[in-house]
């Protein structure tokens, strides 16, 4: 085996190692993600945005008056959870002025 033919196998070795490891750990991420996402009911009350936030109650109402949160039109005082979770995904400089 010549040195290049073995440089070239020992980088192909660390590569298929380094993608397992991603692989691996993107797994565990969307594992993880899933069960606090889905742990909470497709339609959240405020309780549930307190709970998620980890902030009071008036603070929650606070986050309420922005336009641009995700909220159910026809039912007074409930939130999409998938819609939710993508807006918190989406704002989080907006969350960041309530902490």
């Amino acid at each position: 085996m010549t040195p290049e033919s073995l440089m070239q196998q020992l980088d192909e070795t660390y590569f298929v190692q380094k993608l397992e490891l991603l692989v691996q750990q993107a797994y565990e991420q969307g594992v993880i993600a899933g069960q606090t996402r889905y742990n909470y009911p497709p339609v959240l009350k405020r309780e549930d945005l307190s709970a998620i936030l980890n902030i009071a109650m008036p603070t929650v109402d606070k986050l309420l008056k922005n336009p641009s949160f995700p909220r159910l039109r026809e039912v007074r005082g409930r939130y999409p959870r998938d819609a939710v979770f993508k807006w918190i995904d989406d704002n989080t400089e907006v969350l960041n002025s309530f902490y």
